[in-house]
């Protein structure tokens, strides 16, 4: 069993290391040319989150916040969560400063729920997973597709009714424009009408598989995080393991996102470095 865990782990090379300042790298967005939106957890400081862009970040948040970023034509966008209300600033190209923001609150599209992840689609809009705020067997969870003028556009829910979702935390789009979630014990992939692709559980031995932060590159793999087994797992479309993402001095793994070039950025939640990755 060691030994076939040797051959399925890939060891990646550290392009470059980016220092934030502060430890428990909660989520991660990438922006362009290298520069990253980015939220942590700090106990100490509960300031809210500031647009500003000093070359590394774009945006940067102390108080634990799920975020995204959005390019579009005429704008960009960062959507972040923040006290169970979904925020959006939104800037016009080659400009530091913000011009507008919208608020979603809970009572206006979901009401009982609060926001977790949230990922761009290549389509337009966004995606938003969505949590009751329950616990053990009454925990539940769905996610909603909304346009970026605030609509409402798919929510996705139920499988065969049974809820697809326990608490959904994390979130990407593929290529194929599935529907990739960091669940309880599971990614829970689905299509882009919703309907259910598969679970993937991890590996035999991961007795508790549990996924965090989850990013797709340009061959479509599903890349995530699992922070608890210091492992990155690396899947293909359809649910089949790859390999084990290994790096140097890997240090609970827990954010993730990745660049045009399949450059892997990892947020760990023991050190203060983004470790950007590239395979040898």
């Amino acid at each position: 069993m060691m030994q076939a865990q040797v051959v399925s782990a890939v060891v990646y090379q550290i392009a470059k290391t980016i220092n934030c300042g502060q430890k428990c790298i909660f989520d991660l967005g990438y922006v362009t040319n290298e520069s990253l939106c980015v939220s942590v957890v700090n106990t100490k400081d509960k300031s809210t989150s500031s647009n500003f862009d000093n070359g590394a970040f774009r945006f940067f948040s102390t108080s634990s916040t799920y975020l995204c970023y959005v390019r579009s034509d005429e704008s960009e966008y960062i959507i972040f969560s923040e006290n169970g209300c979904l925020i959006c600033w939104i800037t016009l190209p080659n400009s530091k400063n913000t011009i507008d923001r919208w608020y979603l609150s809970e009572d206006e599209l979901w009401k009982g729920y609060t926001p977790n992840g949230i990922a761009a689609c290549k389509s337009g809009g966004i995606l938003v997973c969505l949590w009751n705020k329950q616990v053990l067997e009454r925990s539940q969870g769905k996610v909603v597709k909304l346009s970026l003028d605030q609509y409402k556009l798919l929510e996705i829910e139920i499988n065969k009714n049974r809820p697809l979702f326990t608490c959904p935390t994390y979130i990407a789009e593929n290529g194929n424009e599935d529907i990739c979630v960091s669940d309880v014990n599971a990614v829970v992939v689905t299509d882009a009408a919703g309907l259910l692709r598969f679970r993937y559980k991890g590996l035999s031995d991961d007795s508790q598989f549990d996924p965090y932060g989850i990013c797709c590159d340009s061959q479509k793999n599903i890349i995530v995080a699992d922070v608890m087994k210091n492992r990155i797992h690396m899947i293909d479309e359809n649910g089949g393991f790859l390999h084990y993402i290994q790096y140097k001095d890997m240090n609970k793994p827990r954010a993730l996102c990745i660049d045009e070039n399949d450059k892997l950025y990892v947020g760990e939640w023991s050190s203060e470095e983004i470790k950007v990755l590239s395979r040898q």
